[in-house]
């Protein structure tokens, strides 16, 4: 009777184990491509909406979900801080990505976000390969797909910038490869290969570099149409070879005799072959075709680098927007080719914005203006050398003051007073708005309303500085040509941010939310695991189905 009993139990076990007939199979895309335009305004979409074509930005709004009030929750607004956001559902004050370079207290001197001495380039010669992921304390949203499916799934990302392919790649994709200005090639590090996948050997075979800068930059339509931007011929704007006039049309003769094909990178054909090199991955690779999901990561760079060297207002921004967008309708006609617009789901977003250049602000009686932080840094540290007989400043970064502490203790000085003592200071130089000692941002505890919580969502316990400051609107650190950005207001962290594809209804929000937000919602999507940083909210407008 006993043994029967058991018998019963165990085929009653086996039989609710498994999914009863009919039941419905559980859904989720066979493929997720995530795509960033770096310094993309939230204002662009608008601005530009008459001329896009019907197949790229218009296609996924739309036909897509839209979130029109997307903000990051964080300062600085960088490139690395935002890539690793978006993909890990955290700020910098957890994913540890605080800026594109930070100083490094126990080594005294810089780092890089990326960089990584132990290892090795693959497909260069060159220090451009040494780059990894180690600076990312927590896993991505790649990550978690992988650790869910047992490894099967396949995870890419592909950008010119390294930075903006490692970080959304996180620490265990199959492959992330960037541009090497150097050779013109498509490289990657021993992190990810040992060498590269011979579809990667074919595509750099073709030269696509070259043959894009040999046809040089014009206007995709008659400059005299280009009515939403200022006059091609301003005061605001500087070439990024800082040589020729900032004026259409451009060459690149110079450049190709030289073999230097990094002026790339501030062209719209940056862009363009790094839509080649998806397309090229999207395909060799097979990425939606297996029985689990697979990722590709697609982080679009030159726009940053235009809108640095001309500013947000200008007819080469305006006219490096209208040809992505055409990119974008070839990357969407290939997806639904390839794998079926109900088979996958795409986000866009971007890592930030950009301010309007100051001086072109002043001209308008706008407010606005420049810091310059060496000379700031210089400043700082003659005023603490007269009222303390010590500089104590070791470096000014990322608007943080990272302070000599063995000097302050030898001193015996009160680290607090001496950090509020500069926070003090700092307010009383033109342009600063705000500062703060790093006691009171780990100790208070903010609100979402308030700049404060931008400032300590971006400062990171052990690797950020002592004194974090930040400077008015439209106020930056830079040169008084073109634009920068990284600051806590609405034109750095107002970013588009719309899905599109498998389950997603067409519509928008005003809602505000946060690009955190993306992370938990594609994970709930593929039914995985948030990646462990998460601090975001899934969005249940585009969860719903």
């Amino acid at each position: 009777m006993k043994n029967l009993l058991i018998t019963c139990l165990f085929v009653s076990g086996t039989l609710f184990s498994q999914p009863k007939p009919g039941a419905p199979e559980l859904k989720q895309p066979k493929l997720v491509v995530g795509i960033v335009v770096d310094q993309m305004r939230q204002d662009y979409i608008y601005r530009y909406w008459n001329k896009f074509g019907n197949g790229g930005f218009k296609k996924l709004i739309n036909e897509g979900f839209l979130y029109r009030n997307a903000h990051y929750n964080y300062v600085p607004t960088y490139t690395g801080p935002g890539h690793a956001s978006i993909y890990t559902g955290t700020s910098p004050a957890t994913h540890g990505i605080i800026g594109n370079d930070w100083f490094v207290k126990e080594i005294g001197r810089m780092t890089y976000c990326t960089y990584d001495e132990n290892v090795k380039p693959v497909g260069t010669e060159n220090g451009a390969g040494a780059m990894s992921p180690k600076y990312l304390l927590v896993t991505t949203i790649g990550d978690e797909l992988k650790l869910n499916t047992n490894q099967q799934s396949k995870v890419f990302s592909v950008s010119f910038k390294d930075r903006s392919s490692i970080l959304p790649a996180g620490h265990s994709a199959n492959g992330a490869f960037w541009f090497d200005g150097s050779t013109g090639r498509f490289i990657s590090s021993t992190h990810y290969m040992n060498q590269l996948p011979e579809w990667v050997n074919t595509f750099n075979k073709l030269e696509l570099a070259k043959k894009y800068l040999a046809t040089g930059w014009n206007t995709l339509y008659p400059i005299s149409d280009y009515v939403e931007s200022i006059g091609d011929q301003n005061n605001y704007e500087e070439a990024p070879n800082k040589k020729d006039k900032p004026v259409f049309p451009y060459d690149y003769k110079t450049q190709l005799d030289q073999g230097d094909f990094s002026i790339l990178k501030a062209t719209p054909y940056g862009n363009t072959i790094v839509k080649d090199m998806a397309l090229a991955c999207l395909k060799s690779e097979q990425l939606g075709k297996g029985k689990v999901s697979d990722m590709l990561c697609v982080s679009f760079s030159s726009t940053d680098y235009v809108g640095h060297s001309y500013g947000p207002r200008s007819v080469e921004v305006e006219d490096v927007y209208l040809r992505l967008d055409k990119d974008l309708e070839e990357i969407i006609n290939a997806l639904n080719t390839s794998v079926g617009k109900d088979n996958y789901v795409l986000f866009l977003t971007a890592d930030h914005g950009a301010c309007d250049v100051p001086a072109h602000l002043r001209d308008l009686k706008i407010p606005g203006g420049y810091i310059y932080e060496d000379g700031l840094e210089k400043n700082i540290k003659a005023f603490c050398k007269n009222l303390y007989g010590d500089s104590l400043v070791l470096t000014l970064e990322n608007q943080q003051i990272y302070l000599n502490e063995n000097n302050i203790y030898e001193l015996k000085l009160n680290k607090h007073t001496v950090e509020q003592t500069l926070a003090n200071y700092l307010l009383s130089i033109k342009g600063v708005a705000e500062a703060y000692p790093s006691e009171v941002l780990r100790n208070e505890n903010y609100t979402d309303d308030s700049f404060k919580y931008l400032i300590q969502k971006g400062y990171n316990h052990v690797r950020s500085g002592n004194v974090v400051f930040s400077y008015n609107p439209a106020w930056m650190e830079y040169h008084d040509k073109g634009t920068t950005h990284g600051a806590s207001y609405s034109y750095d962290t107002h970013v588009p941010v719309l899905f599109y594809g498998m389950g997603i209804s067409k519509g928008s929000t005003v809602r505000k939310v946060h690009v955190v937000d993306i992370a938990p919602t594609i994970s709930m999507m593929l039914h995985t695991s948030f990646p462990n940083g998460t601090t975001g909210k899934p969005l249940e407008e585009v969860i719903s189905k």
